[in-house]
């Protein structure tokens, strides 16, 4: 199943389109009607309108076509960076006295920036231990101005819950769910610090990114075999970047550098405020477009346009005191591509759950794996992306027997699939995506997600019926046509 969707079983029918911006859309009456309001803010700015459920409460989103598939070498980690400053405030939120702090902030900027340099230049340099020193200093009397968690404190005494964020390498979200009646204090808050965010305690956050780098991949010889594993695939597609950035970079991101990123694609044009709950949307649509319309355009960032070879082999194999660990991957199509829903289906026939292919052949009867799965649409699903199998060999010197087994299973599918498989692995997909739409805050997601990654929300009104429209014949061909073995990159992971 892909990890990066949240894709669902609505089977959405669309009725007329009354207005250019205003497109309703009515769910499977089983699972409750849902009208989506689509409007563009002069601005560029696109907003998702949803009536939902009868306790006075919102769900609310706002997102960017922004991750680290827009980074640089020198930008790698900026969108995830850029996550945690967005909680630090602006000129009237998170200071006590911003005229003063600012005089700080100056300093400490270009004090960070030469101490980055000399220790590139020159790490051994005598004078560094005393600019450190000095920066601390700095750091310790800008912090004096700095209320912490301002706006957890003002969201919490609004009466809201699910205060958070997250970043990919596809988009960047900012979620929260509030009393319907605090829309206007959730508008003015957000758009301030979307308009005029105040970077303070960069380097102090750029230092705990580091930290977080370190301990879920440089200590995880897992998830840093991962990281290789989709470099090695993306040779030089930026999905190679590792959204919290590279161990070698994430300390000398400087702050002119992220600033800018931030200004030059969280813009209007990439972004998407989704509104689901109890409202007025009329009103609703007057206060985001009087607090979200003022938001300047900027030119729009260049498509990424590079296509990786997708017919060469690629082989890793690295040794640690750690699990075996076992990954194939072969490049493949995003969606809306027909073929991107048959890898959804093959995904789910080979590893959705105890019953699937994989499971029953290479866990129960051979014994040979402890865990195996599948996965369609990794790292991010704006550009072509990978089909992978994943195994945990018993034993490190089973991984080539496994790597043979898991090729064996995957070619068996293509001449052994009957439509009864595909037609359970169907429902499956289809019960479990239900959950996505059980709350207001899951419709948001939902809606936000594909509104974002495609442009285009409705890709969920088509879903189920293109799954329905999957057959064996579509499944031996995409195999053929994407797996071939001397297509796959392999990593492995063997104990030392």
């Amino acid at each position: 199943m892909n990890i990066q969707r949240l894709l669902i079983s609505l089977l959405l029918v669309c009725t007329i389109i009354f207005s250019a911006n205003y497109r309703p859309c009515f769910a499977n009456p089983l699972l409750r009607n849902i009208t989506v309001e689509q409007h563009t803010l002069p601005n560029g700015i696109t907003c998702l309108l949803v009536k939902s459920g009868y306790t006075p409460t919102l769900a609310l989103i706002i997102s960017f076509k922004v991750g680290s598939v827009d980074e640089n070498y020198q930008t790698a980690g900026a969108a995830h960076l850029l996550e945690h400053m967005m909680f630090k405030g602006t000129k009237t939120i998170g200071t006590t006295n911003f005229e003063e702090e600012q005089k700080l902030l100056k300093q400490i900027e270009a004090l960070g920036e030469t101490i980055d340099q000399i220790t590139l230049t020159n790490p051994d340099n005598v004078q560094l231990p005393q600019l450190k020193e000095r920066l601390q200093k700095l750091q310790e009397k800008a912090n004096t101005y700095v209320v912490n968690s301002a706006y957890d404190a003002i969201y919490t005494q609004a009466g809201g819950i699910n205060f958070n964020a997250g970043t990919s390498r596809d988009m960047t979200q900012y979620y929260i769910e509030l009393p319907s009646d605090a829309l206007e204090l959730w508008a003015k808050l957000e758009s301030e610090r979307i308009k005029e965010p105040v970077f303070r305690q960069f380097y102090t956050e750029r230092n705990t990114v580091y930290e977080e780098r370190l301990m879920r991949y440089e200590s995880d010889p897992q998830s840093k075999l991962f990281e290789d594993f989709l470099g090695i695939a993306f040779l030089a597609h930026p999905y190679r970047h590792p959204t919290i950035g590279y161990k070698s970079n994430i300390p000398f991101l400087k702050l002119s550098l992220v600033r800018s990123f931030y200004f030059n694609h969280y813009t209007p044009q990439k972004m998407t405020i989704t509104v689901v709950g109890k409202q007025d949307t009329t009103q609703t649509l007057k206060i985001l477009k009087q607090y979200f319309g003022t938001i300047p355009q900027a030119p729009a960032q260049d498509f990424v346009a590079i296509q990786e070879d997708a017919k060469s082999s690629k082989r890793l194999v690295t040794y640690a005191d750690a699990t075996p660990y076992l990954l194939l991957g072969w490049h493949k199509p995003t969606m809306p591509h027909f073929d991107d829903y048959v890898f959804d289906v093959i995904t789910e026939i080979l590893a959705g759950g105890k019953s699937s292919r994989l499971y029953k052949s290479l866990v129960l009867d051979k014994q040979i794996v402890s865990q195996v799965d599948a996965y369609n649409g990794y790292p991010g699903s704006r550009y072509d992306n990978l089909f992978i199998l994943e195994a945990v060999p018993k034993d490190s010197a089973q991984c080539e027997v496994v790597e043979q087994l898991l090729y064996h299973e995957l070619y068996a599918l293509g001449t052994t699939c009957t439509q009864e498989e595909i037609n359970a692995a169907i429902r499956r997909l289809e019960s479990t995506l239900i959950f996505d739409i059980d709350t207001n805050l899951g419709i948001a997601r939902l809606l936000s997600y594909y509104q974002t990654i495609t442009g285009n929300w409705r890709y969920i009104v088509t879903y189920s019926d293109m799954l329905h429209k999957v057959t064996c014949t579509d499944i031996k061909r995409v195999i053929d046509a994407y797996c071939k073995k001397e297509w796959a990159t392999v990593a492995m992971l063997k104990k030392r």
